[in-house]
């Protein structure tokens, strides 16, 4: 499941949990959505789509507001509204339930081989750590796919105590929602 498509899957799911009117900021690489042909190690790489988003946008009536070009802007979802920009920041962000919630997301191989999901779960977790939190209402997600691996690997994290200590929360996103890993109370480390 492609990045872009987690962070988009997980905004969804969050603004039908908020408030009336509620409002979602989404950083969305260029990169996670259109690779550009360029020249690599002196292989030529072709241009390719990593992920429709102007489909995938108006599939969930996404309603395009103010763009900024084919897919970067604000929209209307649901009665609330999301602006989708390329910066370096959380990937979702949005108040919910009194919290302000901001995730990263990562996208991966719904069966990764090896030591992917861990790859993928470290790379995410670390982002939120060297972001940090600045509030006592701020509430820090990671959010991957959903499948077998990422929570098996998941439940392996909630178990360890350092992990624990952070207070993010992992978050499993898929086609039919998200949910949200919580330890099972014999790996709840006392």
């Amino acid at each position: 499941m492609p990045e872009a498509e987690v962070t988009l899957r997980l905004a969804f799911w969050l603004l039908r949990r908020a408030e009336p009117k509620s409002h979602a900021d989404i950083a969305i690489d260029g990169a996670h959505v259109r690779i550009a042909a360029h020249e690599q190690a002196g292989r030529h790489i072709e241009e390719r789509t990593v992920f429709d988003i102007q489909s995938f946008l108006a599939a969930n009536k996404c309603d395009p507001r103010d763009l900024k070009d084919q897919w970067r802007g604000t929209y209307g979802f649901e009665g609330h509204t999301l602006r989708i920009r390329s910066v370096q920041s959380f990937d979702v962000q949005v108040a919910c339930d009194g919290m302000d919630i901001k995730a990263e997301c990562k996208g991966g191989l719904l069966q990764p081989s090896g030591r992917g999901a861990a790859a993928i779960f470290a790379s995410a977790i670390g982002q939120v750590i060297v972001s940090g939190s600045s509030g006592q209402s701020e509430e820090l997600w990671v959010a991957v796919p959903d499948s077998p691996a990422f929570e098996k690997v998941g439940r392996r994290i909630l178990k360890g105590r350092a992990f624990a200590d952070t207070g993010i929360k992992i978050s499993l996103v898929s086609r039919a929602g998200v949910r949200l890993l919580e330890p099972k109370d014999e790996d709840r480390k006392e």
